[in-house]
């Protein structure tokens, strides 16, 4: 059962009445921000419940651009980063995608719609994750996801502008996924390549299905196209949403870090006790431990489910069985009610 497949089991057995703690899916279950609700509103009640320009509000793409520090021209606002990324690969994937697992299920299964074959770059835990050597000759397209989904480790700087050096040199595009990087608990400097950001998980939006791109012109201008007939345009009221949270991006970012802050070092102190091992998070929102009891990850997750929790399986995120993600997006008592679960259940597994 894959990871989507899991997804949806859940969901069916929350239908049917059965408790569970899910820790699966990249959901806040933070509340929206009230002044993205009260912008919401307003817009609805102005009308502005129509069609607009395919690229987005060009008051919402202003404020992008000062955030970005790059022209109104190269910005394209969408529905999610998972679909403007699906529209860039579709733009510039010419031939395979080099990809550094673990990685957001997502992108393989967009290189599989697309007929793009992926190269996986596998490093590990012990490297904490750090990028290696990268096969980038007659790639096309290099995705770099920072901070990373699914351990919420930062990349060091030195080793992303060497990537970068090296894409440049292969004539291979990059494309930074910064989905997390308002969430980071150091800062990350901007970096001069394709970048996809999300409101998804900054501005607890999930539902909202906003995000933007950051591209030079005409591969935003490629970009824009893509969303004219797949999409036609984000609905102004969601822009206008958007833009209330960047005008309080400060306080609402400064708040969400430190919940997960605090989430990330509870389920650290409780995976530990337990003979759980990780990297320690960077950022929020997930904490991605093995245990020398778990050889598949898959059937581990299928067990831990009939004990009322839902993890991630590591296999869906580059083939690392022994391990599992964990969405940190429940109260403590819930978390700690989980974990104690996964450690029970890790404990008498054969």
């Amino acid at each position: 059962m894959n990871f989507y497949d899991l997804a949806e089991r859940a969901l069916e057995l929350e239908r049917e009445g059965t408790r569970l703690i899910r820790l699966n899916v990249g959901d806040t279950n933070l509340p929206t921000p009230r002044w993205a609700i009260d912008a919401a509103t307003r817009s609805l009640a102005r009308g502005r419940s129509g069609y607009g320009s395919a690229a987005g509000l060009r008051e919402l793409r202003d404020r992008i651009a000062r955030r970005e520090g790059c022209d109104v021209a190269q910005v394209v606002v969408g529905p999610g980063s998972k679909q403007l990324i699906y529209g860039l690969l579709s733009v510039l994937g010419k031939g395979p995608v080099v990809v550094p697992a673990p990685y957001w299920p997502a992108y393989e299964l967009a290189c599989e719609q697309l007929g793009l074959g992926m190269i996986r770059v596998n490093p590990s835990a012990g490297d904490r994750w750090q990028l290696g050597a990268l096969p980038l000759t007659g790639a096309s397209v290099l995705i770099i996801c920072n901070p990373l989904n699914p351990t919420s480790t930062i990349y060091e700087e030195s080793q992303i502008r060497r990537a970068l050096d090296e894409a440049r040199q292969e004539r291979v595009a990059v494309i930074l996924d910064e989905a997390y990087k308002g969430l980071a608990f150091r800062e990350i400097p901007r970096f001069d390549a394709i970048r996809v950001r999300s409101f998804s998980k900054e501005f607890n939006m999930e539902g909202w299905r906003l995000g933007y791109a950051v591209a030079p012109v005409e591969i935003a201008r490629q970009l824009t196209s893509f969303l004219q007939i797949t999409t036609t345009c984000v609905p102004p009221f969601v822009q206008e949403a958007g833009m209330a949270c960047l005008d309080h991006e400060e306080e609402i970012l400064g708040d969400n870090r430190g919940v997960w802050r605090e989430r990330a070092t509870l389920a650290q102190a409780a995976l530990a006790d337990s003979g759980f091992s990780f990297v320690r998070p960077e950022a929020g929102i997930y904490l991605f431990a093995s245990h020398p009891e778990i050889k598949d990850s898959g059937a581990y997750a299928m067990e831990l489910l009939n004990e009322g929790v839902v993890v991630a399986p590591g296999g869906a995120f580059g083939g690392y069985d022994r391990h599992i993600r964990l969405c940190l997006n429940q109260p403590e008592d819930l978390l700690r009610e989980a974990i104690g679960r996964m450690n029970a259940l890790a404990a008498r597994t054969p």
